[in-house]
Protein backbone atom coordinates (compact mmCIF):
# COMPACT_ATOMS: atom_id res chain seq x y z
CA UNK A 1 0.00 0.00 0.00
CA UNK A 2 2.90 2.33 0.68
CA UNK A 3 4.10 2.59 -2.93
CA UNK A 4 0.71 3.57 -4.42
CA UNK A 5 0.26 6.22 -1.72
CA UNK A 6 3.66 7.70 -2.47
CA UNK A 7 2.92 7.59 -6.18
CA UNK A 8 -0.38 9.40 -5.73
CA UNK A 9 1.29 11.95 -3.48
CA UNK A 10 3.89 12.65 -6.18
CA UNK A 11 1.15 12.99 -8.79
CA UNK A 12 -0.52 15.60 -6.59
CA UNK A 13 2.64 17.53 -5.75
CA UNK A 14 4.28 17.58 -9.20
CA UNK A 15 1.54 19.56 -11.03
CA UNK A 16 1.33 22.08 -8.19
CA UNK A 17 5.13 22.51 -8.15
CA UNK A 18 5.18 23.11 -11.92
CA UNK A 19 2.23 25.50 -11.54
CA UNK A 20 4.14 27.54 -8.96
CA UNK A 21 7.29 27.60 -11.11
CA UNK A 22 5.38 28.72 -14.20
CA UNK A 23 3.42 31.35 -12.27
CA UNK A 24 6.45 32.84 -10.55
CA UNK A 25 8.66 32.60 -13.63
CA UNK A 26 6.13 34.35 -15.85
CA UNK A 27 5.13 37.09 -13.43
CA UNK A 28 8.77 37.99 -12.78
CA UNK A 29 9.06 38.88 -16.46
CA UNK A 30 6.01 41.15 -16.41
CA UNK A 31 5.26 44.63 -15.16
CA UNK A 32 2.21 45.25 -12.92
CA UNK A 33 -1.12 45.06 -14.69
CA UNK A 34 -3.56 47.95 -14.94
CA UNK A 35 -5.31 47.68 -11.55
CA UNK A 36 -2.59 46.15 -9.41
CA UNK A 37 -0.90 49.35 -8.30
CA UNK A 38 -4.05 50.94 -6.92
CA UNK A 39 -5.21 47.65 -5.36
CA UNK A 40 -1.93 47.22 -3.51
CA UNK A 41 -1.88 50.79 -2.26
CA UNK A 42 -5.54 50.58 -1.27
CA UNK A 43 -4.87 47.50 0.85
CA UNK A 44 -1.93 49.23 2.52
CA UNK A 45 -4.07 52.30 3.17
CA UNK A 46 -6.74 50.17 4.84
CA UNK A 47 -4.23 48.42 7.10
CA UNK A 48 -1.87 51.28 7.88
CA UNK A 49 -4.26 54.19 8.30
CA UNK A 50 -7.69 52.56 8.46
CA UNK A 51 -8.59 54.71 5.44
CA UNK A 52 -11.00 53.01 3.03
CA UNK A 53 -11.45 55.85 0.55
CA UNK A 54 -9.10 54.51 -2.13
CA UNK A 55 -10.46 51.99 -4.64
CA UNK A 56 -13.75 51.00 -2.98
CA UNK A 57 -14.98 49.23 -6.12
CA UNK A 58 -14.10 45.85 -4.57
CA UNK A 59 -14.48 44.77 -0.94
CA UNK A 60 -11.20 45.04 0.98
CA UNK A 61 -10.17 41.50 1.95
CA UNK A 62 -7.86 40.50 -0.90
CA UNK A 63 -6.28 43.94 -1.12
CA UNK A 64 -5.54 43.80 2.60
CA UNK A 65 -4.09 40.28 2.36
CA UNK A 66 -1.83 41.33 -0.51
CA UNK A 67 -0.63 44.42 1.37
CA UNK A 68 -0.15 42.70 4.73
CA UNK A 69 3.53 41.74 4.10
CA UNK A 70 4.30 45.39 3.31
CA UNK A 71 3.66 46.36 6.93
CA UNK A 72 6.92 44.62 7.86
CA UNK A 73 8.89 46.75 5.38
CA UNK A 74 10.41 50.16 6.08
CA UNK A 75 8.43 52.07 3.47
CA UNK A 76 8.50 55.78 2.68
CA UNK A 77 5.00 57.21 3.21
CA UNK A 78 5.99 60.77 4.13
CA UNK A 79 4.19 62.23 1.11
CA UNK A 80 0.98 60.21 1.66
CA UNK A 81 -0.38 62.60 4.26
CA UNK A 82 -3.90 62.74 5.63
CA UNK A 83 -4.53 65.88 3.61
CA UNK A 84 -3.36 64.12 0.43
CA UNK A 85 -5.63 61.16 1.12
CA UNK A 86 -8.53 63.53 1.66
CA UNK A 87 -8.16 64.65 -1.96
CA UNK A 88 -9.76 61.34 -2.93
CA UNK A 89 -13.07 62.71 -1.66
CA UNK A 90 -12.85 65.50 -4.21
CA UNK A 91 -11.66 63.29 -7.06
CA UNK A 92 -11.90 59.50 -6.86
CA UNK A 93 -9.13 59.13 -9.45
CA UNK A 94 -6.68 60.85 -7.13
CA UNK A 95 -6.27 57.45 -5.49
CA UNK A 96 -4.33 56.41 -8.60
CA UNK A 97 -1.99 59.38 -8.13
CA UNK A 98 -1.27 58.34 -4.55
CA UNK A 99 -0.80 54.71 -5.60
CA UNK A 100 1.71 55.68 -8.30
CA UNK A 101 3.59 57.86 -5.82
CA UNK A 102 3.64 55.11 -3.19
CA UNK A 103 4.68 52.24 -5.49
CA UNK A 104 6.92 53.77 -8.16
CA UNK A 105 8.19 57.13 -6.86
CA UNK A 106 8.74 56.73 -3.12
CA UNK A 107 9.36 52.97 -2.88
CA UNK A 108 10.62 50.11 -5.02
CA UNK A 109 7.79 48.52 -7.01
CA UNK A 110 9.60 45.21 -7.54
CA UNK A 111 10.06 44.78 -3.79
CA UNK A 112 6.43 45.61 -3.03
CA UNK A 113 4.94 43.33 -5.65
CA UNK A 114 7.47 40.63 -4.89
CA UNK A 115 5.93 40.38 -1.42
CA UNK A 116 2.29 40.75 -2.42
CA UNK A 117 2.28 38.20 -5.22
CA UNK A 118 3.31 35.36 -2.94
CA UNK A 119 0.08 35.91 -1.03
CA UNK A 120 -1.90 35.72 -4.26
CA UNK A 121 -0.09 32.55 -5.31
CA UNK A 122 -0.82 30.97 -1.92
CA UNK A 123 -4.55 31.54 -2.47
CA UNK A 124 -4.30 29.98 -5.95
CA UNK A 125 -2.59 26.89 -4.51
CA UNK A 126 -5.33 26.71 -1.86
CA UNK A 127 -7.86 26.58 -4.71
CA UNK A 128 -5.91 23.69 -6.25
CA UNK A 129 -6.10 21.83 -2.93
CA UNK A 130 -9.86 22.36 -2.73
CA UNK A 131 -10.27 21.00 -6.26
CA UNK A 132 -8.36 17.86 -5.27
CA UNK A 133 -10.39 17.37 -2.10
CA UNK A 134 -13.78 17.66 -3.77
CA UNK A 135 -12.87 15.64 -6.87
CA UNK A 136 -11.37 12.87 -4.75
CA UNK A 137 -14.38 12.77 -2.43
CA UNK A 138 -16.81 12.63 -5.33
CA UNK A 139 -15.04 10.48 -7.90
CA UNK A 140 -11.75 9.10 -6.57
CA UNK A 141 -8.03 9.69 -6.87
CA UNK A 142 -7.83 9.43 -10.67
CA UNK A 143 -10.45 12.14 -11.11
CA UNK A 144 -8.70 14.34 -8.52
CA UNK A 145 -5.37 14.10 -10.33
CA UNK A 146 -6.99 14.83 -13.68
CA UNK A 147 -8.83 17.88 -12.31
CA UNK A 148 -5.61 19.12 -10.71
CA UNK A 149 -3.66 18.82 -13.97
CA UNK A 150 -6.38 20.75 -15.81
CA UNK A 151 -6.14 23.52 -13.22
CA UNK A 152 -2.34 23.67 -12.99
CA UNK A 153 -1.82 23.74 -16.75
CA UNK A 154 -4.54 26.20 -17.65
CA UNK A 155 -2.81 29.32 -19.07
CA UNK A 156 -5.60 31.61 -17.83
CA UNK A 157 -5.28 30.35 -14.26
CA UNK A 158 -1.49 30.70 -14.38
CA UNK A 159 -1.82 34.22 -15.79
CA UNK A 160 -4.00 35.44 -12.93
CA UNK A 161 -2.66 33.34 -10.07
CA UNK A 162 -0.01 35.85 -8.96
CA UNK A 163 -1.76 39.07 -9.94
CA UNK A 164 -3.01 41.35 -7.16
CA UNK A 165 -6.62 41.02 -8.21
CA UNK A 166 -9.82 39.54 -6.80
CA UNK A 167 -10.67 37.00 -9.51
CA UNK A 168 -8.74 33.89 -8.44
CA UNK A 169 -9.31 34.50 -4.69
CA UNK A 170 -13.04 34.87 -5.34
CA UNK A 171 -12.96 31.63 -7.34
CA UNK A 172 -11.38 30.01 -4.27
CA UNK A 173 -14.05 31.18 -1.83
CA UNK A 174 -16.90 30.52 -4.29
CA UNK A 175 -15.72 26.98 -4.97
CA UNK A 176 -14.75 26.13 -1.40
CA UNK A 177 -17.98 27.48 0.12
CA UNK A 178 -20.03 25.51 -2.41
CA UNK A 179 -17.99 22.40 -1.59
CA UNK A 180 -18.87 22.71 2.09
CA UNK A 181 -22.47 23.55 1.23
CA UNK A 182 -22.62 20.24 -0.63
CA UNK A 183 -21.03 18.50 2.37
CA UNK A 184 -23.66 20.09 4.61
CA UNK A 185 -26.39 18.61 2.44
CA UNK A 186 -24.77 15.21 2.87
CA UNK A 187 -24.14 15.60 6.58
CA UNK A 188 -25.12 18.74 8.47
CA UNK A 189 -22.36 18.74 11.09
CA UNK A 190 -21.18 21.80 12.97
CA UNK A 191 -17.89 21.70 11.05
CA UNK A 192 -19.57 21.66 7.65
CA UNK A 193 -22.08 24.33 8.65
CA UNK A 194 -19.46 26.71 10.06
CA UNK A 195 -17.08 26.20 7.13
CA UNK A 196 -19.88 26.87 4.65
CA UNK A 197 -20.85 30.08 6.42
CA UNK A 198 -17.25 31.25 6.98
CA UNK A 199 -16.18 30.71 3.37
CA UNK A 200 -19.29 32.44 2.06
CA UNK A 201 -18.45 35.32 4.39
CA UNK A 202 -14.94 35.51 2.92
CA UNK A 203 -16.45 35.61 -0.57
CA UNK A 204 -18.67 38.51 0.48
CA UNK A 205 -15.65 40.64 1.43
CA UNK A 206 -13.74 39.64 -1.72
CA UNK A 207 -16.08 40.62 -4.53
CA UNK A 208 -19.55 42.14 -4.78
CA UNK A 209 -20.63 39.37 -7.14
CA UNK A 210 -20.71 37.01 -4.14
CA UNK A 211 -24.51 37.15 -4.28
CA UNK A 212 -24.31 34.93 -7.38
CA UNK A 213 -23.50 32.06 -5.02
CA UNK A 214 -26.98 32.10 -3.49
CA UNK A 215 -29.06 31.15 -6.57
CA UNK A 216 -26.66 28.27 -7.25
CA UNK A 217 -27.07 27.03 -3.69
CA UNK A 218 -30.82 27.52 -3.91
CA UNK A 219 -31.07 25.24 -6.94
CA UNK A 220 -28.91 22.54 -5.37
CA UNK A 221 -30.77 22.80 -2.07
CA UNK A 222 -34.14 22.63 -3.83
CA UNK A 223 -33.19 19.35 -5.50
CA UNK A 224 -32.16 17.96 -2.11
CA UNK A 225 -35.46 19.05 -0.58
CA UNK A 226 -37.56 17.57 -3.38
CA UNK A 227 -35.71 14.26 -3.37
CA UNK A 228 -36.76 11.31 -1.21
CA UNK A 229 -33.27 11.14 0.30
CA UNK A 230 -33.30 12.21 3.99
CA UNK A 231 -30.94 14.82 5.46
CA UNK A 232 -28.35 13.54 7.90
CA UNK A 233 -27.90 16.02 10.75
CA UNK A 234 -25.78 14.86 13.72
CA UNK A 235 -26.25 18.24 15.42
CA UNK A 236 -29.99 17.66 15.95
CA UNK A 237 -32.24 15.06 17.43
CA UNK A 238 -33.40 13.07 15.60
CA UNK A 239 -30.32 13.04 13.41
CA UNK A 240 -32.19 11.89 10.31
CA UNK A 241 -34.45 14.59 8.89
CA UNK A 242 -37.16 13.47 6.48
CA UNK A 243 -40.06 15.37 4.95
CA UNK A 244 -39.85 18.37 2.67
CA UNK A 245 -40.80 21.00 5.23
CA UNK A 246 -38.26 19.79 7.76
CA UNK A 247 -35.55 19.57 5.12
CA UNK A 248 -36.50 23.06 3.94
CA UNK A 249 -36.03 24.36 7.47
CA UNK A 250 -32.60 22.84 7.78
CA UNK A 251 -31.40 23.94 4.34
CA UNK A 252 -32.70 27.41 5.21
CA UNK A 253 -30.61 27.28 8.36
CA UNK A 254 -27.47 26.96 6.24
CA UNK A 255 -28.48 30.05 4.25
CA UNK A 256 -29.23 32.00 7.42
CA UNK A 257 -25.89 31.09 8.97
CA UNK A 258 -24.08 32.10 5.78
CA UNK A 259 -25.84 35.46 5.62
CA UNK A 260 -25.22 36.20 9.30
CA UNK A 261 -21.52 35.36 8.95
CA UNK A 262 -21.38 37.49 5.83
CA UNK A 263 -22.89 40.48 7.57
CA UNK A 264 -20.44 40.21 10.47
CA UNK A 265 -17.52 39.73 8.05
CA UNK A 266 -18.42 42.90 6.15
CA UNK A 267 -18.33 44.94 9.33
CA UNK A 268 -15.13 43.20 10.48
CA UNK A 269 -13.39 43.97 7.16
CA UNK A 270 -14.09 47.67 7.81
CA UNK A 271 -12.99 47.44 11.45
CA UNK A 272 -16.61 47.53 12.71
CA UNK A 273 -16.76 51.18 11.74
CA UNK A 274 -19.30 52.99 9.60
CA UNK A 275 -16.97 55.82 8.59
CA UNK A 276 -14.73 55.22 5.60
CA UNK A 277 -12.12 57.27 7.43
CA UNK A 278 -11.91 58.08 11.11
CA UNK A 279 -13.65 61.23 12.37
CA UNK A 280 -15.14 62.14 8.97
CA UNK A 281 -18.71 60.92 9.18
CA UNK A 282 -20.87 61.93 6.24
CA UNK A 283 -17.92 63.37 4.33
CA UNK A 284 -17.26 60.46 2.00
CA UNK A 285 -18.48 60.06 -1.60
CA UNK A 286 -21.98 58.90 -0.80
CA UNK A 287 -22.73 62.12 1.03
CA UNK A 288 -23.08 64.21 -2.10
CA UNK A 289 -23.44 61.81 -5.04
CA UNK A 290 -26.69 61.44 -6.89
CA UNK A 291 -27.66 57.92 -7.92
CA UNK A 292 -29.77 57.06 -10.95
CA UNK A 293 -31.33 53.95 -9.39
CA UNK A 294 -34.17 54.67 -6.91
CA UNK A 295 -33.65 51.39 -5.02
CA UNK A 296 -29.94 52.04 -4.67
CA UNK A 297 -30.55 55.62 -3.55
CA UNK A 298 -32.96 54.31 -0.91
CA UNK A 299 -30.39 51.74 0.23
CA UNK A 300 -27.70 54.39 0.55
CA UNK A 301 -29.98 56.65 2.53
CA UNK A 302 -30.96 53.74 4.79
CA UNK A 303 -27.33 52.95 5.49
CA UNK A 304 -26.45 56.56 6.15
CA UNK A 305 -29.35 57.07 8.50
CA UNK A 306 -29.31 53.78 10.41
CA UNK A 307 -25.71 52.59 9.86
CA UNK A 308 -26.88 49.30 8.35
CA UNK A 309 -23.63 48.70 6.45
CA UNK A 310 -20.21 50.41 6.40
CA UNK A 311 -20.00 53.59 4.36
CA UNK A 312 -17.18 52.43 2.08
CA UNK A 313 -18.87 49.08 1.38
CA UNK A 314 -22.14 50.63 0.28
CA UNK A 315 -20.31 53.15 -1.89
CA UNK A 316 -18.43 50.26 -3.46
CA UNK A 317 -21.77 48.67 -4.38
CA UNK A 318 -22.92 51.96 -5.87
CA UNK A 319 -19.65 52.37 -7.78
CA UNK A 320 -19.86 48.83 -9.16
CA UNK A 321 -23.45 49.45 -10.22
CA UNK A 322 -22.45 52.62 -12.07
CA UNK A 323 -19.91 50.72 -14.13
CA UNK A 324 -22.06 47.75 -15.06
CA UNK A 325 -22.30 49.17 -18.57
CA UNK A 326 -18.90 49.82 -20.11
CA UNK A 327 -17.38 50.00 -23.54
CA UNK A 328 -16.30 46.60 -24.86
CA UNK A 329 -14.37 45.18 -27.79
CA UNK A 330 -15.26 41.92 -29.53
CA UNK A 331 -14.27 40.58 -32.95
CA UNK A 332 -13.11 43.96 -34.23
CA UNK A 333 -16.16 45.90 -33.06
CA UNK A 334 -16.64 48.31 -30.15
CA UNK A 335 -19.88 48.64 -28.22
CA UNK A 336 -20.62 51.24 -25.56
CA UNK A 337 -22.84 48.81 -23.63
CA UNK A 338 -21.14 45.45 -24.17
CA UNK A 339 -21.97 42.28 -26.09
CA UNK A 340 -24.11 39.39 -24.88
CA UNK A 341 -21.82 37.02 -26.84
CA UNK A 342 -18.67 38.36 -25.17
CA UNK A 343 -18.15 35.66 -22.55
CA UNK A 344 -19.16 32.71 -24.78
CA UNK A 345 -16.64 33.88 -27.38
CA UNK A 346 -13.98 34.61 -24.74
CA UNK A 347 -14.47 31.19 -23.20
CA UNK A 348 -14.10 29.40 -26.55
CA UNK A 349 -11.15 31.54 -27.67
CA UNK A 350 -9.08 31.41 -24.48
CA UNK A 351 -9.84 28.02 -22.97
CA UNK A 352 -7.25 25.45 -24.17
CA UNK A 353 -8.62 23.26 -26.95
CA UNK A 354 -7.86 20.03 -25.00
CA UNK A 355 -10.01 21.34 -22.16
CA UNK A 356 -12.80 22.26 -24.58
CA UNK A 357 -12.71 18.75 -26.05
CA UNK A 358 -12.91 17.22 -22.58
CA UNK A 359 -15.84 19.48 -21.69
CA UNK A 360 -17.71 18.24 -24.77
CA UNK A 361 -16.94 14.61 -23.84
CA UNK A 362 -17.99 15.13 -20.21
CA UNK A 363 -21.26 16.87 -21.09
CA UNK A 364 -21.99 14.33 -23.81
CA UNK A 365 -21.47 11.53 -21.34
CA UNK A 366 -23.84 13.18 -18.87
CA UNK A 367 -26.52 13.56 -21.55
CA UNK A 368 -26.18 10.28 -23.42
CA UNK A 369 -24.85 7.77 -20.94
CA UNK A 370 -26.52 9.38 -17.93
CA UNK A 371 -24.11 8.06 -15.32
CA UNK A 372 -25.05 8.20 -11.70
CA UNK A 373 -22.83 11.05 -10.66
CA UNK A 374 -24.41 12.63 -7.63
CA UNK A 375 -22.13 15.64 -7.78
CA UNK A 376 -22.93 16.60 -11.38
CA UNK A 377 -25.71 19.02 -10.47
CA UNK A 378 -23.80 20.70 -7.66
CA UNK A 379 -20.92 21.25 -10.09
CA UNK A 380 -22.95 22.34 -13.09
CA UNK A 381 -25.41 24.62 -11.28
CA UNK A 382 -22.82 27.14 -9.94
CA UNK A 383 -20.89 27.14 -13.23
CA UNK A 384 -23.95 27.68 -15.43
CA UNK A 385 -25.63 30.24 -13.17
CA UNK A 386 -22.46 32.30 -12.71
CA UNK A 387 -21.75 32.18 -16.44
CA UNK A 388 -25.30 33.28 -17.29
CA UNK A 389 -25.12 36.16 -14.81
CA UNK A 390 -21.82 37.27 -16.36
CA UNK A 391 -23.44 37.25 -19.81
CA UNK A 392 -26.40 39.22 -18.47
CA UNK A 393 -24.19 41.82 -16.75
CA UNK A 394 -22.34 42.75 -19.98
CA UNK A 395 -19.31 43.78 -17.90
CA UNK A 396 -17.05 42.80 -20.78
CA UNK A 397 -13.56 43.61 -19.58
CA UNK A 398 -11.96 40.17 -19.70
CA UNK A 399 -12.18 36.43 -19.31
CA UNK A 400 -11.05 36.89 -15.71
CA UNK A 401 -14.63 37.65 -14.68
CA UNK A 402 -15.67 34.05 -15.38
CA UNK A 403 -12.64 32.34 -13.82
CA UNK A 404 -14.89 31.07 -10.97
CA UNK A 405 -16.58 28.81 -13.54
CA UNK A 406 -13.43 26.81 -14.28
CA UNK A 407 -12.84 24.89 -11.00
CA UNK A 408 -16.32 23.35 -11.19
CA UNK A 409 -15.72 22.29 -14.79
CA UNK A 410 -12.32 20.82 -13.93
CA UNK A 411 -13.85 18.52 -11.31
CA UNK A 412 -16.65 17.49 -13.67
CA UNK A 413 -14.14 16.72 -16.42
CA UNK A 414 -11.98 14.87 -13.91
CA UNK A 415 -14.89 12.51 -13.24
CA UNK A 416 -15.13 11.58 -16.91
CA UNK A 417 -11.37 11.15 -17.23
CA UNK A 418 -11.35 8.93 -14.15
CA UNK A 419 -14.05 6.67 -15.57
CA UNK A 420 -12.38 6.41 -18.97
CA UNK A 421 -8.98 5.71 -17.43
CA UNK A 422 -10.28 3.03 -15.07
CA UNK A 423 -12.06 1.34 -17.97
CA UNK A 424 -8.66 0.00 -19.00
CA UNK A 425 -9.38 0.41 -22.71
CA UNK A 426 -6.24 1.24 -24.65
CA UNK A 427 -7.86 3.66 -27.15
CA UNK A 428 -9.39 5.63 -24.26
CA UNK A 429 -6.14 5.78 -22.33
CA UNK A 430 -4.12 6.64 -25.42
CA UNK A 431 -6.54 9.47 -26.25
CA UNK A 432 -6.37 10.84 -22.69
CA UNK A 433 -2.57 10.76 -22.74
CA UNK A 434 -2.53 12.56 -26.10
CA UNK A 435 -4.95 15.23 -24.86
CA UNK A 436 -2.96 15.66 -21.65
CA UNK A 437 0.33 16.08 -23.51
CA UNK A 438 -1.35 18.53 -25.87
CA UNK A 439 -2.53 20.63 -22.92
CA UNK A 440 0.85 20.55 -21.18
CA UNK A 441 2.75 21.28 -24.40
CA UNK A 442 0.58 24.23 -25.41
CA UNK A 443 0.86 25.71 -21.92
CA UNK A 444 4.63 25.39 -21.82
CA UNK A 445 4.84 26.84 -25.35
CA UNK A 446 2.86 29.92 -24.25
CA UNK A 447 5.35 30.71 -21.44
CA UNK A 448 5.68 33.45 -20.19
CA UNK A 449 2.89 35.30 -22.03
CA UNK A 450 -0.07 33.64 -20.34
CA UNK A 451 -2.23 36.74 -20.09
CA UNK A 452 -2.15 37.02 -23.89
CA UNK A 453 -2.91 33.32 -24.43
CA UNK A 454 -5.39 32.34 -27.14
CA UNK A 455 -6.00 28.78 -28.29
CA UNK A 456 -5.56 27.25 -31.73
CA UNK A 457 -9.21 27.79 -32.65
CA UNK A 458 -8.72 31.53 -32.15
CA UNK A 459 -5.55 31.49 -34.24
CA UNK A 460 -3.13 31.57 -31.33
CA UNK A 461 -1.76 34.53 -29.34
CA UNK A 462 -0.60 36.42 -32.43
CA UNK A 463 -4.20 36.68 -33.67
CA UNK A 464 -5.93 37.18 -30.34
CA UNK A 465 -6.19 40.94 -30.88
CA UNK A 466 -8.78 40.30 -33.60
CA UNK A 467 -11.12 38.89 -30.96
CA UNK A 468 -10.39 40.45 -27.55
CA UNK A 469 -8.20 43.12 -25.96
CA UNK A 470 -8.10 44.70 -22.49
CA UNK A 471 -7.37 42.25 -19.65
CA UNK A 472 -7.82 39.25 -21.95
CA UNK A 473 -4.72 40.27 -23.89
CA UNK A 474 -3.21 43.63 -23.06
CA UNK A 475 -3.28 44.82 -19.45
CA UNK A 476 -0.11 46.90 -19.48
CA UNK A 477 2.05 43.91 -18.50
CA UNK A 478 4.91 44.04 -20.99
CA UNK A 479 7.05 47.05 -20.08
CA UNK A 480 9.98 44.82 -19.07
CA UNK A 481 9.90 43.01 -22.40
CA UNK A 482 9.71 46.32 -24.27
CA UNK A 483 12.78 47.59 -22.46
CA UNK A 484 14.66 44.38 -23.31
CA UNK A 485 13.77 44.82 -26.97
CA UNK A 486 14.93 48.44 -26.93
CA UNK A 487 18.25 47.43 -25.35
CA UNK A 488 18.82 44.59 -27.81
CA UNK A 489 18.11 46.86 -30.78
CA UNK A 490 19.91 49.91 -29.35
CA UNK A 491 16.74 51.98 -29.37
CA UNK A 492 17.25 54.77 -26.86
CA UNK A 493 13.87 56.46 -27.20
CA UNK A 494 10.49 55.44 -28.53
CA UNK A 495 7.06 56.87 -29.28
CA UNK A 496 4.59 55.09 -27.05
CA UNK A 497 0.79 54.77 -26.83
CA UNK A 498 0.65 52.75 -23.62
CA UNK A 499 -2.41 51.09 -22.09
CA UNK A 500 -1.47 50.66 -18.46
CA UNK A 501 -0.78 52.45 -15.21
CA UNK A 502 2.69 51.12 -14.43
CA UNK A 503 5.46 53.69 -14.83
CA UNK A 504 7.56 53.12 -17.99
CA UNK A 505 10.24 55.43 -16.59
CA UNK A 506 10.67 53.05 -13.64
CA UNK A 507 11.73 50.40 -16.18
CA UNK A 508 14.15 52.88 -17.84
CA UNK A 509 11.94 53.40 -20.90
CA UNK A 510 12.49 56.82 -22.44
CA UNK A 511 9.43 57.67 -24.50
CA UNK A 512 7.37 60.31 -26.24
CA UNK A 513 3.89 59.50 -25.00
CA UNK A 514 1.00 59.62 -27.45
CA UNK A 515 -2.75 60.05 -26.87
CA UNK A 516 -4.28 57.16 -24.97
CA UNK A 517 -1.35 56.84 -22.60
CA UNK A 518 -2.55 57.09 -19.02
CA UNK A 519 -0.74 59.37 -16.60
CA UNK A 520 -1.48 59.42 -12.92
CA UNK A 521 0.83 62.42 -12.63
CA UNK A 522 1.99 65.04 -15.13
CA UNK A 523 3.58 63.47 -18.22
CA UNK A 524 7.25 64.22 -18.88
CA UNK A 525 8.10 67.17 -21.08
CA UNK A 526 8.99 66.09 -24.60
CA UNK A 527 10.86 67.60 -27.50
CA UNK A 528 8.25 67.06 -30.23
CA UNK A 529 10.66 68.13 -32.95
CA UNK A 530 12.93 65.18 -32.17
CA UNK A 531 10.41 62.36 -32.17
CA UNK A 532 12.10 58.94 -32.44
CA UNK A 533 11.63 56.63 -35.44
CA UNK A 534 10.07 53.74 -33.54
CA UNK A 535 6.47 53.61 -32.36
CA UNK A 536 5.06 51.19 -29.75
CA UNK A 537 1.28 50.81 -29.47
CA UNK A 538 -0.59 48.72 -26.94
CA UNK A 539 -3.11 46.37 -28.57
CA UNK A 540 -5.99 47.92 -26.62
CA UNK A 541 -5.23 51.35 -28.08
CA UNK A 542 -4.63 49.88 -31.50
CA UNK A 543 -8.15 48.46 -31.36
CA UNK A 544 -9.47 51.91 -30.34
CA UNK A 545 -11.11 50.79 -27.12
CA UNK A 546 -11.36 53.60 -24.51
CA UNK A 547 -9.98 56.21 -26.94
CA UNK A 548 -11.86 59.42 -27.68
CA UNK A 549 -11.10 58.75 -31.34
CA UNK A 550 -11.29 54.95 -31.83
CA UNK A 551 -9.63 55.15 -35.26
CA UNK A 552 -6.67 57.22 -34.09
CA UNK A 553 -4.19 54.39 -34.75
CA UNK A 554 -6.30 52.55 -37.33
CA UNK A 555 -3.75 52.90 -40.13
CA UNK A 556 -1.32 50.69 -38.19
CA UNK A 557 -3.72 47.78 -37.65
CA UNK A 558 -2.92 46.03 -40.93
CA UNK A 559 0.72 47.06 -41.11
CA UNK A 560 3.39 44.52 -40.28
CA UNK A 561 5.21 45.50 -37.08
CA UNK A 562 8.95 45.13 -36.67
CA UNK A 563 8.33 43.40 -33.33
CA UNK A 564 5.57 42.04 -31.12
CA UNK A 565 6.26 42.47 -27.42
CA UNK A 566 4.57 39.69 -25.43
CA UNK A 567 1.73 39.83 -28.00
CA UNK A 568 0.36 42.88 -26.15
CA UNK A 569 2.45 45.65 -27.76
CA UNK A 570 3.35 46.17 -31.42
CA UNK A 571 6.42 48.13 -32.48
CA UNK A 572 6.57 49.93 -35.86
CA UNK A 573 9.30 51.74 -37.74
CA UNK A 574 8.03 55.17 -38.82
CA UNK A 575 9.71 56.33 -42.01
CA UNK A 576 9.06 60.05 -41.50
CA UNK A 577 9.49 59.80 -37.71
CA UNK A 578 6.10 61.38 -37.17
CA UNK A 579 2.71 60.09 -36.11
CA UNK A 580 -0.35 62.19 -36.97
CA UNK A 581 -1.14 62.77 -33.31
CA UNK A 582 -0.15 65.34 -30.75
CA UNK A 583 1.84 64.26 -27.65
CA UNK A 584 -0.33 63.01 -24.84
CA UNK A 585 -1.72 65.29 -22.19
CA UNK A 586 -2.34 64.10 -18.66
CA UNK A 587 -5.25 61.68 -18.63
CA UNK A 588 -7.02 59.63 -16.00
CA UNK A 589 -7.30 55.85 -15.78
CA UNK A 590 -10.25 54.28 -17.56
CA UNK A 591 -13.15 53.43 -15.23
Amino acid sequence: MQVPRLSYFALYVAPVAIFVVLSVGSVLQKSPTYDETVHLFAGYSYLRWGDYRVNPEHPPLVKMLAAAPLLALDLDTARITSRERSEVQRDKNYGWVLAHRFVFADNDAETLFGQARWVMLFLAVALAVCIVLWARELYGAEAAIAALVLFCFDPNIIAHASIVQTDVPFALFFFASTYFFWRSLQKLSWFNLLMTAALFALASVTKFSFLAILPAWFLVGLVKIMSSEPLNSPITSPSVIAGRWKKTAFVSTVFIFALIFSYVAIWAAYQFRFDAVLYQRGQYFIANRGVESPWLESLIELCRTHFVLPEAWIFGVEDAYRHMERAAYLNGEISKTGFWMYFPVAFIAKTPVPTLLLIVIAVGRLICVRPRQGGALVLLAPAIIFFMLAVWSKLNVGLRHIIPVYPFLFVLIGATIGVLWKSGRRPARFSLIFIGLWLIGSTLWAYPNYLAYFNEVAGGPSRGHRILVDSSLDWGQDLKELKKWMSRNQVEKIQFAYFGTADPAYYKIDAVYLPGSVFVSDPPLTDVAATPPYLAISETHLAGLYLDQPDRYARFRDQKPVARIGNSIRVYKIMNNRVPAEPAASSKPAP
